[in-house]
């Protein structure tokens, strides 16, 4: 390699040390900036709280199995389930005693179930205290049907009350205590019990 050869190369290496310098350190020179990858953090939201599933409780509920007695197909009394809802209902047994009057239920009917008490029978009141339990009913409940008939109706009545309190019960027609019920003169001993029409 020459002279000139050799200045040309010196010449080209100085001119590149000075481009690379006034590239790099140079005023307007600047480092490219790193950026070090970044987790996304989940942003607080109150209202997503609210929206956590919880584990769901069943309202508490007052329910409460009760029995009323109605005539089969065979004309034997048997018992049949009503609901109560003591929450709505003032008393469990009061809820009974209607649920009696009112019955058979279309269903009810559909698989043979009668019952002896009389349509339009009403009730006049439900009292149930601490010591007792009184039934006043319409006398329309005395109504048609027979010794039988009557004789039936009183044990309906009798089975039910005692089926759903413990307290002696008293039935009462048109506000007084019944001691002779129909006009063939069922004689009933008070309180009702399973007792009340042995003669």
């Amino acid at each position: 390699m020459n002279f000139s050869q050799r200045l040309g190369l010196f010449i080209l290496i100085l001119i590149s040390v000075i481009y690379v310098y006034s590239s790099f350190f140079g005023e307007n020179f600047k480092m490219p900036e790193f950026k070090f990858p970044q987790k996304e953090t989940p942003q607080y939201n109150p209202l997503e709280e609210q929206k956590e599933e919880k584990p769901v409780v069943a309202a508490e509920t007052g329910a409460k199995n009760i029995k009323i007695f109605l005539l089969d197909k065979s004309g034997e009394l048997r018992s049949v389930n009503r609901e109560c809802d003591s929450q709505k209902e003032t008393s469990c047994f009061e809820f009974a005693i209607t649920e009696l009057i009112s019955a058979p239920s279309k269903w009810e009917k559909s698989k043979g179930f009668t019952s002896e008490i009389p349509n339009g029978t009403k009730i006049l009141s439900v009292r149930e205290s601490s010591g007792s339990a009184m039934i006043d009913l319409s006398s329309d409940f005395e109504a048609g049907g027979g010794a039988e008939s009557t004789y039936m109706r009183i044990k309906q009545l009798i089975k039910t009350a005692n089926s759903n309190t413990s307290q002696p019960v008293y039935l009462y027609i048109n506000g007084k205590q019944a001691n002779v019920i129909g006009g063939d003169g069922v004689m009933i001993k008070q309180p009702l019990n399973e007792r009340s029409l042995d003669e």
